[in-house]
């Protein structure tokens, strides 16, 4: 009964994860984590939860664990390197990429999106110049999130494009500025074209899903296919 309470909890905490719902997915595996303390699940989703929360410090206690606790591995080096990515740490994330690159899963033909972005996100860390764009990139995704709550939706479509032209492996910006476009412009076509981009480069489902819904809206001829549900971010 108690392992198949725990498989319930990573379950229900996974699918709120790949829905978006960040602060449902991490809750459950609070509750996990109460249950069974260190364990790797625990660790690792914790890390990824939090560090999609942005919240850099907590991601990195808890990834940093987890790698202290079982070793490297090739998840633990790409998700350390998208912290370090993320926080500026130019050298650490190409180091971390590099080691992800040489691991068996990254092999050629295992996941060949997961191989596109580490090989995006290496080849932007060897390169200060990509990697100052990069940061740049970053500041242009807030300005778009800005815009986005505010209800400029047009500035933030704009802004999150403009944000993966700087950094062309930032699929979360390809995927926002299709949700905007779908959501709230109704431009489906444009979304799907998108959508596609940040699937081929994440292997998302979140990004598939979305794939899916302008699909149907642009077969639907706009707006109105977009009410039979709506793209996450």
């Amino acid at each position: 009964m108690r392992d198949l309470i725990a498989a319930f909890h990573e379950r229900m905490g996974l699918n709120a994860y790949v829905a978006g719902d960040y602060a449902k997915a991490e809750a459950r595996f609070r509750r996990l984590e109460a249950r069974e303390g260190e364990s790797i699940r625990v660790l690792r989703n914790l890390g990824v939860i939090l560090l999609a929360k942005g919240e850099a410090e907590g991601a990195a206690r808890y990834l940093g664990r987890e790698e202290e606790l079982y070793g490297p591995s090739f998840h633990r080096h790409c998700a350390l390197g998208d912290l370090a990515y993320a926080a500026g740490r130019r050298e650490e994330a190409l180091r971390r990429y590099r080691a992800a690159l040489g691991e068996p899963e990254a092999a050629e033909g295992r996941s060949p999106a997961q191989r596109e972005l580490l090989a995006a996100r290496a080849a932007a860390c060897a390169d200060p110049a990509a990697f100052a764009r990069s940061r740049r990139a970053q500041d242009r995704f807030a300005e778009a999130e800005a815009a986005r709550e505010e209800g400029r939706f047009e500035e933030a479509a704009s802004a999150f494009e403009e944000a993966a032209a700087l950094d062309p492996s930032h699929w979360p910006a390809l995927n926002n500025a299709g949700s905007v476009l779908l959501n709230s412009l109704g431009r489906p076509a444009r979304a799907l074209e998108l959508f596609e981009r940040a699937f081929a480069l994440s292997g998302s489902p979140q990004c598939g899903r979305n794939v899916e819904l302008a699909r149907r809206a642009a077969a639907d001829g706009g707006s109105a296919g977009a009410r039979k549900g709506r793209a996450t971010r």
